[in-house]
This record gives structure tokens, sequence and C-alpha cells, in this order.
């Protein structure tokens, strides 16, 4: 295995620890009462990653080893959101309609860290049950 797709295993790796930690944050929020969550990030040379590296992942000519991880690892995030929550938000959802929201929102967000946007589309999704954002 190149160190290449080793640092790419372990971002799927990370995506996993993701949904396990917001789970287990989740749990220890009193009914009623707003967590604050601090999640594992896929990591790029320059630190965490932002909307401006979920955009730069997907576009066009991007790495296609690249696009699948960001999309992995959001779609994965959004599963412990989901997890944690327990709300079944997930069902109505088609996982590409979510990638594109996420492609709107990061273009016109650049420096909002990813994880704070994956949250904002957890909550349109908890307001958009039909599936439908």
């Amino acid at each position: 295995m190149t160190g290449k797709c080793a640092s790419r295993t372990c971002l799927v790796i990370i995506g996993i620890l993701v949904t396990t930690a917001v789970t287990y944050a989740q749990q220890q929020t009193p009914p009623g009462q707003a967590s604050q969550v601090t999640a594992y990030v896929v990591m790029t040379p320059t630190g965490p990653a932002t909307c401006a590296t979920w955009v730069q992942w997907r576009a066009p000519g991007a790495s296609t080893m690249d696009r699948e991880i960001i999309q992995y690892w959001a779609e994965g995030y959004i599963s412990g959101l989901a997890s944690g929550t327990r709300h079944d938000i997930l069902g109505n959802f088609r996982l590409a309609d979510l990638g594109a929201w996420l492609d709107r929102y990061c273009a016109a967000n650049p420096q909002t860290k990813l994880p704070v946007a994956l949250h904002a589309l957890g909550r349109e999704m908890l307001a958009h049950p039909g599936g439908k954002l």
C-alpha cells in the first residue's frame, strides 16, 4: 500500500470515529439542551477541512479518490448526527441531493468548518422530512 492510499484509508477510519464521537456526545446531553459537539475532521496539509476543501475536492478535474473520500466522510458524519439525535432523517434523502446541498452551501461559505456545514445540513434535513432540500 502506498503512503497516499494509507493516508486515505485513515480518513475513512476518521469518518467512522466521527460517527461514534457524535453519537456519544449526543447521548451525554440532557433532553432540551443544545449540545456542543467537537468532532474529528478530515485533515488537509493546511489544517482541518473547511467548505473550501469540500469545493476543491469535488471540483471538476479533482481526484476521484478525494471526491469519494470527502463524500463518504460527510455521509458518515450525517449518519452519526442522525443516530445521535435518534431521528430517521436519512431515509427520505438521496445522497446526491445532500452532496448538491453542500456544494451550494460551501460555495457560498468557503471558510466555514466542514462540521459546521454538516450541522447546517442536518438542521435542513430535519426541517424538510419529506426528502426535499
